[in-house]
């Protein structure tokens, strides 16, 4: 049986592909006029919905003459106010257990920096690479041979998030470039191998606002985000977005039905997004987590009729029942990754350091440089007991002059037997070392 809230999702996904398919049944309206179509945009929560006739007081309506509605007209996107926040960002690559836990699971886009510029990609894919292997198509997906140059980011190395399988797709450009705001039903990774790029993301609870009912195409929105006519889309002066400036070698994470817009410089663009299906809490998790259905319910009861049939609305609600399933959502396990020390190698006998250190340098093991004849591989006292007062006098000494690799592997093992009183006393003891 699916959860009862997915199931509610179905239904109004379901319900709107009907609706779709049946004739228009109202006139166009003046503007301010209400047409059925949601007049604010969602709260903070993402399920303050009204129309004209329910808006609470104070609200504005389309056709009111106000600064914010005005704000951002006829310019690009994102325009109209500032950034909500950065999205946050990490010098340094996470385990895939607390990147599915605190970021996949609960939607939160993040920014690996610098986390592509070890891939072979990063180095080899100029343009007469991609000639040879792709040809000239800007898009499409990579060629078995290229995925070889593609590393898969440790965040994804787990056998319970790759089991689903990933896609990988080369995206390629040259000038300046714009994307139509839309959303991608897949999780997604986005590689920047060439060229900075800036992304705005917009959360699916502002779905309404940038008008995802009045899309051509469901999952694009119908604003033109290089001019947006905020007379037209009024509701997008409500939108709040989050911004990230990719420069090449970044990693970007793209939560499933985020809707981004991406802005590329001029010069030559080159990216590769790897996606994966998301993998939402399952039944058990939603059972346990009864607020969580409870007001998924009241998301759907407080529906007004006109908004029953959205996309808009539907996105949203889907967010939102990520969000409150989230905080139950099991830990992965990734059992490949918990292997027990038994599998490896390590260092664990003297005669074993000739694998960690390169061969022996003489037939006694001594690992200073036997070329040097001031050496301690030489000194009598050494080679009887290298824990010798002497020879350890004679150690210290000797590394004050040469660096030498023995001083580095063996003089902190044999001061490592000391204690503070011998120490003390080794510092009084006469030295044979001559330089």
């Amino acid at each position: 049986m699916f959860p009862r809230s997915l199931l509610l999702v179905l239904v109004l996904l379901l319900d709107l592909v009907v609706a779709s398919n049946q004739p228009p049944d109202r006139t166009t309206k003046a503007s301010g006029e209400n047409d059925g179509i949601t007049r604010s945009s969602p709260s903070g929560e993402g399920t303050d919905f009204c129309t004209g006739a329910d808006c609470p007081e104070g609200r504005t309506e389309v056709g009111e003459e106000t600064p914010e509605y005005r704000q951002g007209h006829g310019q690009p996107f994102g325009s109209h106010r500032q950034p909500a926040g950065e999205v946050e960002v990490l010098p340094y690559m996470i385990s895939p257990q607390d990147f599915h836990q605190h970021f996949v699971t609960k939607h939160r886009p993040l920014l690996f920096k610098g986390g592509a510029k070890h891939w072979p990609a990063y180095t080899l894919w100029d343009e007469e690479y991609l000639k040879q292997h792709m040809g000239m198509e800007q898009d499409k997906d990579l060629h078995p041979d290229m995925k070889k140059d593609v590393i898969l980011p440790t965040c994804l190395r787990c056998e319970e998030m790759y089991s689903q399988s990933f896609t990988t797709q080369l995206h390629t450009g040259s000038g300046e470039a714009s994307s139509r705001l839309h959303i991608d039903t897949q999780e997604n990774l986005f590689a920047v191998l060439r060229g900075p790029q800036t992304v705005l993301l917009v959360s699916p609870l502002h779905s309404n606002d940038v008008y995802a009912d009045e899309a051509r195409v469901l999952g694009v929105s119908p604003v033109d985000v290089d001019f947006v006519d905020m007379e037209k889309y009024p509701r997008v002066a409500d939108v709040q977005y989050q911004r990230a400036d990719l420069e090449a070698g970044d990693l970007l994470y793209v939560p499933q039905m985020w809707w981004r817009h991406v802005r590329a410089d001029s010069g030559r663009q080159q990216g590769v997004v790897i996606r994966w299906r998301s993998k939402p809490a399952d039944k058990q998790t939603q059972q346990q987590n009864s607020q969580a259905q409870q007001q998924n319910s009241q998301v759907q009861e407080q529906t007004v009729p006109e908004r029953r049939y959205s996309y808009g609305q539907w996105l949203a609600a889907y967010e939102l029942w990520v969000q409150n399933v989230s905080i139950s959502s099991p830990r992965l396990t990734c059992h490949h990754q918990n292997s027990p020390m038994s599998v490896y190698n390590f260092e664990t006998m003297k005669q074993d350091l000739d694998i960690f250190n390169g061969p022996e340098l003489d037939g006694d093991g001594c690992l200073f440089d036997d070329q040097n004849p001031k050496c301690p591989c030489h000194y009598d006292p050494c080679l009887e007991d290298d824990a010798d007062p002497q020879c350890i006098r004679y150690v210290l000494d000797y590394c004050l002059y040469f660096e030498d690799r023995g001083c580095i592997t063996e003089l902190p093992q044999l001061l490592n037997k000391l204690y503070k009183t011998d120490f003390e006393k080794l510092s009084q003891t006469k030295s044979d070392y001559v330089p």
